[in-house]
């Protein structure tokens, strides 16, 4: 039920650059975020991208709780990594380098992951613990 009610909340509108977006926050602060769903949808992430706003990111979304491990070929953006449980607390943020092949997995299990600009977490003060937001 909880994951239906997450899916419906997070319907997608439309952000200012036309990319369909879904409105969340951490700590009150708020982002539009393209959903990864499918396998399809992760496995491609934020590739070939050029830019990033500050505001916008991807929401990574499994069906269940699991160890994720994630990396950036053929993303050329430095990104930050948060890891979330499935109660939508934080339990850790990784630096992504551009175009590593090289894994960065979470320290325990995870159920959502967010790509967002390289520094996001720290500008904002977002700390492990911080709670994911359905706006």
């Amino acid at each position: 039920m909880i994951k239906l009610l997450f899916l419906l909340l997070l319907s997608p509108g439309l952000a200012s650059s036309d990319k369909e977006c879904s409105s969340i926050s951490i700590e009150k602060v708020n982002i539009c975020v393209e959903l990864a769903i499918s396998q399809r949808e992760k496995s491609k992430g934020l590739m070939y991208r050029k830019d990033l706003s500050n505001s916008d990111g991807m929401l990574f979304i499994w069906k269940n709780e699991g160890k994720r491990c994630m990396w950036m070929k053929n993303t050329y953006i430095p990104l930050d990594l948060g890891f979330f449980r499935e109660d939508m607390t934080l339990i850790e943020v990784k630096e992504l380098s551009p175009r590593s092949l090289d894994s960065v997995c979470s320290s325990e299990p995870a159920k959502y992951a967010i790509e967002l600009s390289k520094g996001w977490f720290s500008s904002h003060n977002i700390k492990n613990n911080s709670k994911l937001v359905l706006n």
